[in-house]
């Protein structure tokens, strides 16, 4: 009996975190916690429509940096809520050999002795091929800048307020970090 008594209530307390728990992951605090991804093209034709900024995300198959920001920096919701506010974002292979017309310039595919790059790539990046690199084009679409290096979330939470607030035109980086405060937590 005492049994039987013990196991219901163990039902019971279970059933009622497993629908507390559904409830809590079911309301997030934000709407848009993945980041919607785009092609160049698409964010192109976006812009044109609703003047946005554009995020490029250039990366490798075989860098592991890259993979990591993926997994944890551009999947982390203060992240991925401020780029789908703020940004057009677009993911983009540097070794990609897809040609691509961005601001009415073809960009192709190089494929030379020791050298095998997207020429957009090249662009974006300001010519440092370093990955992971983000560059930020303005609504009119002119780079204006490219980040180089794995970004953890709450230094990455930093650099796109930066650039998503245009605090560029007004102020350096160094002097805009030292008095942000974002809702990422620091590392420990």
């Amino acid at each position: 009996m005492r049994i039987t008594h013990l196991l219901t209530f163990l039902l019971f307390v279970s059933t009622l975190h497993a629908q507390h728990t559904s409830t809590v992951l079911a309301t997030p605090a934000y709407k848009d916690t993945v980041i919607k991804w785009m092609t160049m093209e698409e964010a192109e034709l976006a812009q044109k429509k609703n003047p946005k900024k554009i995020l490029v995300s250039v990366y490798t198959s075989w860098c592991r940096w890259c993979k990591l920001e993926d997994s944890v920096s551009f999947r982390h919701k203060e992240i991925a809520h401020y780029i789908n506010q703020n940004f057009y974002p677009v993911k983009f292979n540097a070794e990609s050999k897809v040609p691509l017309v961005f601001n009415g310039v073809r960009y192709n595919f190089i494929n030379e002795e020791n050298r095998y790059v997207h020429e957009f790539a090249q662009y974006a990046l300001k010519g440092k091929l370093s990955y992971p690199g983000i560059s930020f084009i303005n609504e009119t679409g002119y780079l204006i800048d490219a980040i180089y290096g794995y970004m953890d979330a709450y230094y990455m939470e930093a650099v796109l307020n930066y650039y998503g607030s245009s605090a560029y035109k007004t102020i350096k980086y160094h002097d805009y970090e030292n008095d942000f405060e974002g809702k990422v937590e620091e590392p420990e």
